[in-house]
């Protein structure tokens, strides 16, 4: 399976491929449990090879094209001034390759399905931007955003070439969270003031003193390291640790009942918890 991925991977790079693009912005890596999951439900559904990896490749450059263009901000931080703009650009080319790849291979209606998606990602990310100073924003509805924004396109194809099939919602549910949340634990110790799952779980366990602390340092009137200690208080890495956890383990549990032959899935859930290797003190101290 994976010397399968592995040359879709290097198609969807040779999609990415533009002399002057390329020349200043480096490609993005690709994100495997897209990449991973669209693959194995193309498989599942029995599709020609050539329709399915035309999916796969779709799939992955849109997502890949709306993930750009959340990093406008660093690359307009950029010394030169051509970042910014060819950021916009760079979005913009790899998202427009599904239209010629689907309608090749005569996926007329998987355009209209992805096009649906897109706007449904990009109203959840307006959601989480429209105030990122605004701790109010529960972190539940934070992570069902993540969700939204992370497995829409999943879900879009999921819908089309595998409608009716059960436990393939979940599957693509539990391991998207499982990557957001993930991605989260895995990172450096906490010491931005920005909204996270954890940071948001802070905030909403916090004490007015607390939260005192916290506004005077967003508004960049006092800055030190209480933020790591405002963690441990509260145990947000050993939270963080038990919801991937356990959506790593329905996710392979998902896997099972619908008797994936293939290891590709689960060998991503044990991907998803490397972290494990770490005890959530550690986590917290790291």
């Amino acid at each position: 399976m994976e010397l399968r991925v592995r040359d879709i991977q290097t198609k969807i790079h040779g999609e990415m491929e533009h002399q002057y693009l390329t020349g200043v912005l480096d490609r993005p890596s690709l994100e495997w449990v897209q990449l991973v999951l669209a693959d194995a439900m193309v498989r599942a559904a029995g599709l020609a090879a050539h329709v399915g990896e035309a999916l796969v490749q779709s799939l992955v450059l849109i997502y890949h094209g709306l993930a750009v263009h959340e990093e406008i901000e660093g690359l307009a931080a950029h010394e030169d001034e051509r970042h910014r703009q060819l950021g916009v650009l760079a979005g913009d080319y790899y998202s427009s390759k599904y239209y010629r790849l689907l309608a090749l291979v005569g996926e007329v209606e998987m355009i209209g399905r992805f096009a649906e998606a897109i706007q449904t990602v990009n109203e959840a990310k307006a959601e989480l931007e429209r105030d990122p100073g605004d701790f109010s924003l529960r972190r539940e509805r934070w992570l069902q955003l993540q969700e939204t924004i992370h497995g829409t396109l999943l879900h879009a194809l999921r819908t089309r070439i595998l409608p009716g099939v059960g436990y393939w919602e979940d599957l693509v549910t539990m391991l998207v969270r499982a990557t957001v949340l993930g991605k989260e634990l895995q990172g450096p110790a906490a010491q931005e003031w920005r909204r996270t799952y954890g940071n948001l779980s802070v905030w909403q366990q916090a004490t007015s003193e607390e939260r005192k602390w916290l506004k005077q340092w967003q508004a960049g009137k006092r800055a030190d390291h209480r933020l790591l200690s405002l963690h441990v208080k509260y145990g947000t890495s050993s939270d963080l640790f038990q919801k991937v956890d356990e959506s790593v383990q329905l996710g392979r549990r998902a896997a099972q009942m619908l008797g994936l032959a293939g290891e590709e899935l689960l060998e991503l859930c044990d991907k998803l918890v490397d972290f494990r290797s770490l005890t959530p003190r550690a986590v917290e101290e790291g």
